[in-house]
């Protein structure tokens, strides 16, 4: 125990010296073997190991065992309560939330929206933080080492403070994001109708399971896109269209899930006559199908744009 005491000492002080940091102009994160950048966080009275991820707002979303190590409290009255989603590990779960000041490895203190949640949101971390929350005016996620002939993409980010990019499929305005721990490129159902109905991909008559928390699988029909096809520029490969449980038994009577029974937002298209819609605004989540072939992911919240820097075979 007692040579404990000087580690418990640096931890405790940890937020006191990062807090005389400037925000840096580039800070650089490198990946871990399994493809996802991490980064420890000081938060009250813990120092907690957080995947980065690139594919929502300013937020960190945590375990609840790691919330309450930190000693985090929910905000009065108004900071817990139950949601019941199918993104959500059997469906339902209570979430607690309040501002927490958090201090990343190297970078100043910020005040940021944490949410922790009663199910586990993350099997190989304390939990989640945005790049977007990290303070500095541009961060690098290095993959590996630049191969000759590597070409520089550039995304627009929808606005200032926002990780999403806005692109265009056929008519429908679609918000693209980015993310490491994907596996693959999956999309909600207006998005995939949309990439139909302009002629980029047609169904497949395959389903299989997105994972995006512990304990969910989400289940998709398999997109087979044009050649050639590319979204924001950046081109596809293996494609999944959200589905709901008994679309995807009518796709394919073998098909099994964890997911909940009832459908939810993401896999309502839109109707036939286009006049009326339903569902949520039409998603694309670009996974390492696609990232793999980049060495380099830069958040430029500066030039309020990501910058990639890729080999596409």
């Amino acid at each position: 125990m007692r040579a404990l005491a000087p580690l418990a000492l640096m931890l405790l002080a940890a937020p006191v010296q990062a807090a005389k940091l400037a925000a840096p102009p580039v800070y650089t994160l490198s990946v871990a073997p399994n493809g996802n950048p991490y980064l420890p966080v000081a938060v009250k009275k813990a120092l907690l190991n957080i995947r980065i991820g690139l594919s929502f707002d300013t937020a960190m979303i945590l375990n609840q065992p790691p919330a309450d190590r930190a000693g985090l409290k929910p905000f009065p009255l108004l900071g817990k309560r139950t949601f019941k989603n199918a993104m959500i590990p059997g469906g339902e779960a209570t979430f607690r939330f309040n501002l927490a000041t958090i201090t990343p490895q190297g970078l100043p203190p910020k005040k940021v929206p944490t949410v922790w949640v009663s199910r586990p949101v993350a099997s190989d971390a304390d939990g989640v933080l945005t790049v977007g929350a990290l303070k500095a005016d541009r961060v690098d996620i290095v993959l590996r080492e630049t191969p000759p002939g590597s070409q520089t993409y550039v995304l627009k980010k929808k606005g200032s403070g926002e990780t999403a990019i806005k692109s265009r499929i056929g008519d429908e305005e679609v918000d693209i994001s980015l993310e490491l721990n994907s596996p693959t490129t999956v999309m909600n159902a207006r998005a995939g109708e949309a990439l139909v109905a302009a002629g980029l991909a047609r169904r497949a008559n395959a389903v299989s399971y997105w994972r995006p928390f512990p304990g969910v699988a989400l289940p998709y029909q398999a997109l087979t896109p044009k050649a050639g096809l590319t979204i924001a520029g950046l081109p596809m490969r293996s494609l999944g269209v959200r589905v709901s449980e008994s679309q995807a038994k009518a796709i394919d009577a073998a098909a099994k899930g964890t997911s909940t029974a009832s459908d939810d937002e993401d896999t309502i298209t839109v109707s036939a006559d286009r006049k009326r819609r339903g569902g949520r605004d039409p998603w694309v989540l670009i996974g390492r199908d696609v990232l793999d072939d980049c060495s380099r992911i830069s958040f430029d919240r500066a030039g309020e744009r990501w910058v990639l820097t890729c080999k596409f075979s």
